[in-house]
Parts: structure tokens; C-alpha cells; sequence
């Protein structure tokens, strides 16, 4: 038996009856999901719902921080001074800890959104910056970044743990990096596809980028988004090839 993989899914993120219907569908088949906290989406009574589901089936409960964005949903990214994201980081942080607080339970990851992601794990000074506020907020904290980037190697650091993440929908470029919204290959949507492609990652360490590159990557865990549209369909197979493939299917 492999030493197993995590599974995460950022949720929150659509507003409504039918985003609460959809977190509450897609929250069992992972193992921790990633909560939006009031950047691009979200609000403290969602996030109340989330933390409490995830006690009552034992799934990391995590925050997804982002760029003060709600316009551009965190796709965007912001030339902002450091002083303002600090606040706002710690403004979210915070209210993803009331939350988890509410319900019994602790922040147990943050994986930060959209563009943020994006920056921390290619800039020093943002990455310092967002581990940083995470040391101050939720000291013993898990980081989550991509795979191979700055952002997972800094976190011990600052006292924190690494985890290292691939994307089971998502193509990538040569280097590793996810491919831009919009583009050819940039979202996957065949669960076939989607369930070999995270199996093979998993095993062999392997990943194709979208120009055919083998890549090396280390993932501790892998995330499907909840706004492709097959999200659900794509966590079943991801799950079900997994366990036939012999892998544990776990928490990191």
C-alpha cells in the first residue's frame, strides 16, 4: 500500500443555494476542502456551515485567503501596499479561525486563492509576507503552494508545514506552472482523463505539461476546483481509480 494521498477542494466560492448544495456534495469526497474567507467570496455564516461539516465527517477544515477582490473573484493581481494585504490576510485569517472556533475545531490548512496563489509561490516577498500572517494568526499551521515552487520549501521556516500541491483539473505548462484560464488545456474535464492522470501522479511522480514534458513532481496533495463543472464527476473517478490502484486516500 502507498503511503497515500490528500485530496482538496476549495469551497465557498459560489454564492447561493446551489454553491451551498454544491459544497455539501463535493465536501465528503475529499479530505480537505479550503474555505473561502471574505476576499473573493464568502462570508463568516458560510464558512460556519463548512467548518461544521467538516467536524461532523473529520475533514481538514482550511482557509483560501486572497487578493480583497471580490469583483475579479482573486483572479487578478493587485499592486497593493504591503500594509493593506497584511490587514486584509489577517482580516480573513481571522474570520476563518471565528468560524472553526464556533464549531469546535481549528483552522487546519491555508491555501491561498487565484492570482495570491500564484504570486506567493513565485515571489520572496509576498510568500514572506503571507507566512508571516499566518504564523501571527494560526501559529502550527500548514501552507499550501505548488508543487516544486517557494512557497511549501519556506513554510518551515517560519514554523509552519509545507504541503506540496498538484492539480488533478488543471494543465501546466513546462515549468510546472498552471496554464492561464481560458487557454488550450488550461482546465481538464474528462473524468478518464482527470482519474489516470492524478493515479500515474501519485505512483510514479510523473506529470505531462500541456507541450508534452514529463515532469517530476512531489504533491503530498492533490486539488480539484469546485467551479469546473464536473467537479463532482471528477472526485468519484479521482477516488475510484485511486482506491482499485491500491492508494490511501488520507489527510497530510
Amino acid at each position: 500500500m502507498l503511503s497515500g494521498i490528500d485530496l482538496n477542494c476549495d469551497l465557498g466560492e459560489q454564492e447561493g443555494s446551489e454553491g451551498e448544495l454544491l459544497d455539501l456534495r463535493l465536501l465528503p469526497l475529499v479530505t480537505c476542502v479550503n474555505a473561502a474567507c471574505g476576499g473573493h467570496a464568502g462570508n463568516l455564516q458560510r464558512l460556519q456551515v463548512i467548518a461544521r461539516q467538516c467536524r461532523q465527517q473529520n475533514i481538514t477544515f482550511g482557509a483560501h485567503p486572497s487578493y480583497p477582490d471580490r469583483a475579479g473573484f482573486g483572479r487578478v493581481e493587485l499592486s497593493l501596499d504591503r500594509r493593506v494585504l497584511r490587514e486584509s490576510l489577517t482580516d480573513q485569517l481571522r474570520l476563518a479561525a471565528l468560524a472553526a472556533e464556533h464549531v469546535g475545531i481549528a483552522v487546519g490548512r491555508v491555501k491561498p486563492h487565484g492570482a495570491l496563489y500564484h504570486a506567493v509561490c513565485e515571489r520572496r516577498e509576498l510568500a514572506e509576507l503571507l507566512l508571516e500572517v499566518v504564523r501571527e494568526e494560526l501559529p502550527g499551521t500548514a501552507v499550501c503552494g505548488r508543487a516544486g515552487s517557494l512557497l511549501p520549501e519556506l513554510a518551515e521556516s517560519y514554523g509552519l508545514r509545507g504541503v506540496r500541491e498538484a492539480f488533478g483539473d488543471r494543465g501546466v505548462d513546462a515549468a510546472g506552472r498552471l496554464l492561464p484560464r481560458g487557454s488550450a488545456g488550461a482546465v481538464l474535464r474528462n473524468p478518464a482523463v482527470v482519474a489516470e492522470r492524478v493515479l500515474r501522479l501519485v505512483q510514479q511522480r510523473r506529470l505531462k505539461s500541456a507541450c508534452g514534458v514529463e515532469l517530476c513532481v512531489e504533491a503530498d496533495s492533490v486539488c480539484i476546483h469546485s467551479d469546473t463543472p464536473e467537479a463532482e464527476q471528477l472526485l468519484l473517478a479521482v477516488r475510484r481509480v485511486l482506491e482499485a490502484g491500491g492508494v490511501r486516500i488520507r489527510s497530510c
